[in-house]
């Protein structure tokens, strides 16, 4: 896949910013997204709107859950196959993935985190069949 690489005054960068966390995306996602939404023929998956859905779907998880848990991750292949969008299900689950992860790692996605096991002593994060697990904090501990 090619690469870009834009040089841009802070100021400019510093607003890209501020309106991809109102996203919940990384600026290298919002800024592709601008431009497949301005030069792409094709139909492209909303990972802006994906991502915002799929936190408010986490917060209303009771229990430990992977990303196959919520609805919207679930859906990808058939939104993938309904609206022809050129990537595969997997590549839109990977960024999903990550974008969702990141949402969770940098506290944007209030509430929500990653699930922990204790082993020799020492927390390290919980994973079911390579699937990372989170948690609705605001649920368990209220429990």
């Amino acid at each position: 896949m090619p690469r870009a690489n834009l040089s841009i005054s802070q100021e400019l960068y510093d607003q890209i910013e501020k309106a991809a966390k109102k996203e919940n995306v990384t600026v290298n996602y919002y800024i592709c997204e601008m431009l497949e939404e301005k030069f792409s023929k094709k139909t492209v998956y909303g990972y802006a709107l994906a991502i915002a859905n799929m936190i408010d779907e986490a917060k209303k998880m009771d229990k430990e859950f992977t990303l196959a848990d919520l609805p919207t991750f679930a859906s990808v292949g058939e939104v993938v196959k309904e609206y022809k969008i050129a990537e595969s299900p997997a590549q839109v689950r990977a960024r999903l993935g990550k974008m969702f992860n990141e949402a969770v790692r940098k506290g944007t996605a209030k509430g929500i985190e990653r699930a922990v096991v204790k082993k020799n002593g020492k927390e390290e994060f919980k994973f079911l069949s390579r699937a990372a697990v989170y948690v609705n904090s605001s649920k368990t501990k209220k429990k």
